[in-house]
């Protein structure tokens, strides 16, 4: 892959795959989003990136309402986990996103061979005939029209970068009060650099599957959250989802949890991360 638009260049997930596709050689158009509070670590991610000649940052307002370049074979990765992990959906501006970008640039998507891949948190599957309608139609129809797309549903992601809303964070910071958001699914996980590693592996053939990615380990989640002391209700039963088509995909785990965990530990006492965070 030589070129890759990254929507959500500065979320989780976006800042690791931007991060790891530039030390690849990749030239990355990185898409931030516009929030009503700045994300109070965009500063430290931008030195984490440094001078690099390959990357393009663009906010998401002028983006989506500016003519955008697409060249052939460009790769479009679309962050969404983090957006519902934080309750921040509304900055997707979805409606935007479909009409303006999405739909709009279809028949040019189809010339120039883009390749697209959206990564959801694994409850879309459980809340898409309800909340999501609108963006799993936009997918219909682009493939409908032979344009790759391919949905990643991605469990409980933890590592360096993870935000303060997950309960591993909160645990490594040492907040007193670690709270289980209602958004985490407490079920699986997979460390960050497994899953940025199979998303730059499988980068160049993309098949436009649905696919719900899982750990190599079982009950990976229980083991990080025993391992941090962590109290929750171990009854808790995996709620069904609505997978269809979808794909179960098992990611290898390239260090044992823990040694995933202290990697995470080690990067929040690195960073000076502000109060509250």
């Amino acid at each position: 892959m030589d070129r890759a638009v990254i929507v959500g260049t500065f979320e989780f997930i976006g800042f690791s795959l931007c991060k790891h596709l530039l030390e690849q050689g990749c030239e990355i158009d990185g898409i931030h989003y516009n929030k009503e509070k700045e994300d109070a670590l965009i500063n430290e991610k931008r030195l984490a990136i440094g001078r690099n000649a390959n990357f393009y940052e663009k906010n998401y307002s002028s983006w989506i309402n500016s003519k955008r370049e697409i060249i052939k074979n460009d790769v479009i990765f679309i962050d969404i986990y983090d957006l519902y992990i934080k309750n921040e959906l509304a900055s997707l501006r979805e409606k935007e996103l479909i009409e303006e970008f999405l739909i709009k640039n279809l028949d040019e998507f189809k010339d120039l061979q883009v390749k697209i891949a959206f990564l959801f948190p694994i409850q879309w599957l459980k809340d898409i005939s309800r909340t999501h309608s609108s963006l799993e139609d936009a997918i219909d129809i682009l493939r409908e029209n032979n344009i790759s797309v391919s949905c990643f549903y991605l469990p409980v992601i933890y590592g360096p970068w993870q935000p303060k809303e997950f309960s591993f964070h909160q645990a490594l910071a040492n907040i007193k009060r670690v709270k289980i958001n209602e958004r985490e699914w407490i079920h699986d996980a997979i460390f960050i650099e497994d899953l940025i590693c199979f998303l730059s592996n499988c980068s160049d053939k993309l098949l436009g599957e649905s696919c719900l990615l899982m750990s190599s380990v079982t009950g990976h989640w229980q083991k990080c959250a025993d391992y941090l002391s962590l109290v929750y209700n171990k009854n808790w039963d995996s709620p069904d989802l609505a997978k269809g088509k979808v794909i179960e995909k098992a990611i290898v785990c390239s260090v044992k949890y823990s040694e995933g965990l202290e990697k995470q530990r080690s990067h929040i006492l690195s960073i000076e991360i502000p109060d509250g965070l």
